[in-house]
């Protein structure tokens, strides 16, 4: 702005010189007149060529501070020579010429103000050099007339100091306007600019209609996955002209509710082509939050729709058959034992092992054994019928699940599902042994089949397979190309439990059995306490669960013996750590157990022999100990509580879920059992009774153990409604006495609250 056109107020300046020099040439002499016009003229020539070199300059040298030093230094030479005229060419005799120099003085100052102002300090830098010669000479003549020309001079200058401030201010507002109204212009151009560029060029469909539901706009994407033209689907309205209900839906819940999606099948209007996909639709508000529109974002899930069919195929059917593989077939049959458990009716499984089929490999290769393969598969699915499922287990074994048998009029003895049994096996068997078309030769495969109803008890899908892959090695052995039925032999189990019982009590003696410990914590994960779980590892069988081996030592007077040296090693333990590093220790007694006469002065014996305060040990007795006497029971646990050991009821709530005991019986905590708490969080009746249980306990001052917890959202249910004890796989699961050993080392335990 100080370099713009300043040739104008240059060239005003020279004339106004021309005319001083003309009304003062009739009083002063030639010579200094014309010095200092030639003075002026040779100052304003090169401030004239300073502004023309800086028009030349590019942007970036413009902008270098020298500049404007540079301008500020002519400018104060300018106003320099112009004070030398108040100096050459005042006189106070000549009335005339003195008005003339001090009207031009004071024109030339106000026209300095109104041109450099744009930098605030620059005006001055030409005011003041140019008026103040002038003052001091009229302060020097001492005349009144001189001071009063003075004062005016003065009056002057300060009122183009303001004005010069007030122009300065104006000038600074008025760029700062410009500059953020520009700012504002290029982020807008810039803003418009990235929308446009991800509208067109977005990998997913964008459309945009207004507060009607008329498309107003959309990108190549969304046509290209709508299957419609621009023109068909600009100013088409979705509330009205949309055929499927949920696609409206969806749009009208945005308008309305701010937002909707719609996830299925959608069929295109012009071409009829069904296209699966999702879009999410968005309403879009004024600055007064009213609704003006929508936007919707859509993909096409045709791709993810194939690798998904692609993944599932890849993951449960079998590759050369096309047949369901195991993992397939295990899922169906495990549906199947539930729906049959909870209805009437029976299922079948048929196990088939092609016989020498290792032999047609060896003996005609691989590639006519895939073959084979393949067209058995192939009458194995036509042999189906609804809802049956043919599935490839692995190499030649193939398993036919029929989820339901039906029976027009079945018999009351199940001879009648049997026989139809039968008849689905001896079906398969006609069909897969029919001779097969090889690669031109012609080749008999019989199979040998083996099969099994299903349920009969709590079998789970191992046994109920296990049972049919028993059957068929029985058909084998009887011939092969046989079919036979599973009948569990009564004989053989009771000598399978024989057994396991004899080698439950030499594992006794061999010290197979070990103890393994599931920490307790508080809410904070404090351990507060362990629990003592028996663990077996048979050298043949391997781990045994406890639920096997338990329940054949419950059966017998062993489970007596076992649980005593579960005591001594409990008590054993408890003497090894101090209680600041184990407050507590449970352990489960069987009701047989409890009730053996001798039990608490045992328990006293294994105490005192270790010298464990008894008050570290808790015993955990199940509702069972009610079964034959709850008096009995009662004294029993009263003369524990003498003896100074805490009593725990575990798995409350399982057994006669009867509540009047509580109040009879000694108790110190209640364990709720993992049975509620695994459905804490989907099941309401779960909830409801873990609820009820910690307001009971509550009441009845009684401390609660919730077992089974295995994720912080159990945790947070639990803990929100007073529960103040914790045990599972969240925290820890058992470990032996070392591991045990280093935890107690690591954190730190803090007494078991009462």
């Amino acid at each position: 702005m100080l370099y713009e056109r300043l040739w104008q107020p240059v060239l005003c300046s020279v004339l106004a010189a021309i005319l001083l020099v003309t009304a003062m040439w009739p009083v002063l002499p030639a010579e200094p007149l014309l010095g200092w016009l030639g003075a002026v003229l040779v100052v304003s020539g090169l401030r004239l060529w300073l502004a023309r070199r800086f028009q030349e300059l590019p942007g970036w040298r413009r902008r270098q501070r020298r500049w404007l030093w540079r301008f500020a230094l002519g400018t104060l030479v300018a106003g320099g020579v112009w004070g030398i005229a108040g100096l050459v060419m005042f006189t106070m005799e000549h009335h005339g010429q003195l008005a003339a120099l001090t009207i031009v003085l004071t024109g030339i100052a106000a026209g300095g103000v109104t041109t450099l102002s744009a930098v605030w300090w620059v005006a001055p830098a030409f005011v003041l050099p140019a008026m103040l010669p002038l003052l001091v000479q009229f302060l020097l003549q001492g005349t009144p007339l001189a001071w009063l020309l003075a004062v005016l001079v003065v009056l002057f200058l300060a009122l183009v100091m303001v004005i010069s401030n007030r122009l300065y201010r104006f000038i600074s507002d008025n760029l700062e306007l410009r500059l953020t109204m520009a700012s504002r212009e290029q982020q807008l151009r810039e803003s418009e600019s990235r929308y446009r560029t991800i509208f067109r060029h977005s990998p997913l469909g964008v459309m945009h209609f207004d507060r009607h539901g008329r498309v107003l706009d959309c990108n190549a994407r969304c046509l290209a996955i709508l299957g419609i033209r621009r023109s068909r689907l600009l100013g088409l309205n979705l509330l009205e002209q949309v055929e499927d209900p949920r696609v409206v839906r969806a749009v009208s819940d945005a308008l309305e509710n701010g937002s909707g999606v719609f996830e299925g099948e959608y069929r295109a209007l012009a071409s009829g082509k069904t296209t699966p996909l999702r879009a999410f639709y968005s309403a879009m508000r004024d600055a007064d939050d009213r609704v003006t529109g929508g936007v919707a974002i859509i993909e096409d899930f045709t791709e993810r729709k194939r690798a998904e069919a692609t993944i599932h195929r890849q993951a449960y059917f079998d590759p050369l058959t096309d047949l369901p593989n195991r993992r397939l077939l295990i899922e169906s049959l495990e549906t199947a034992i539930a729906t049959r458990r909870g209805s009437a009716g029976q299922g079948l499984v048929i196990f088939l092992d092609l016989d020498r089929f290792k032999m047609i490999n060896d003996s005609l290769g691989h590639a006519i054994g895939d073959e084979l393969l393949r067209q058995v598969a192939a009458r194995l699915r036509a042999c189906l019928e609804e809802d049956d499922m043919a599935a490839r287990l692995s190499g030649d074994e193939f398993v036919v699940l029929v989820p339901r048998l039906s029976l027009a009029e079945p018999a009351g003895d199940g001879t009648g599902l049997l026989a139809l049994a039968e008849a689905r096996a001896g079906s398969l068997l006609a069909a897969v042994r029919r001779p097969y078309d090889l690669d031109g030769r012609r080749i008999s495969v019989t199979p040998s089949i083996g099969y099994t109803l299903f349920p009969f008890g709590d079998e789970a899908v191992g046994d109920v397979l296990r049972h049919a892959d028993t059957a068929m090695y029985q058909a084998k052995a009887q011939g092969r190309a046989r079919i036979c039925h599973f009948e569990p032999a009564m004989q053989a189990r009771v000598a399978w439990r024989l057994e396991m019982e004899q080698a439950l009590r030499r594992a006794l003696l061999a010290g197979e059995l070990a103890l393994h410990y599931q920490p307790q914590v508080d809410e904070r994960e404090r351990l507060v306490g362990v629990e003592a779980l028996l663990r077996w590892t048979h050298p043949d069988h391997g781990v045994v669960s406890p639920g096997v081996f338990i329940a054949i030592a419950e059966e017998s007077d062993l489970i007596v013996e076992l649980e005593t040296w579960v005591l001594d090693s409990c008590c054993a333990l408890l003497a090894r750590q101090s209680e600041a590093c184990l407050p507590r220790l449970s352990v489960n007694i069987s009701a047989r157990h409890f009730a053996q006469p001798e039990f608490v002065e045992t328990l006293m014996r294994l105490l005192e022999a270790h010298r464990v305060d008894p008050g570290r040990l808790t015993v955990e007795l199940t509702e069972s100990i009610m079964i034959d006497s709850l008096d009995a029971a009662a004294e029993r646990m009263r003369a524990l509580k003498a003896l100074g050991a805490r009593i725990a009821l575990d798995d409350f709530g399982t057994g006669f879920s009867s509540l009047s005991y509580l109040k009879r019986l000694p108790l110190d905590e209640l364990k709720i059992d993992r049975s509620f708490v695994s459905d804490i969080e989907t099941d309401a009746s779960d909830a409801a009774i873990v609820e009820t249980v910690l307001a009971m306990a509550r009441h009845l001052k009684l401390a609660v153990v919730a077992e089974g917890v295995e994720n912080a959202a159990q945790l947070t249910f639990l803990a929100a409604r007073g529960c103040r004890c914790f045990q599972g796989f969240h925290f820890h699961r058992p470990m032996p006495e070392p591991a045990l050993a280093r935890l107690l080392g690591e954190r730190v335990q803090v007494p078991p609250s009462a």
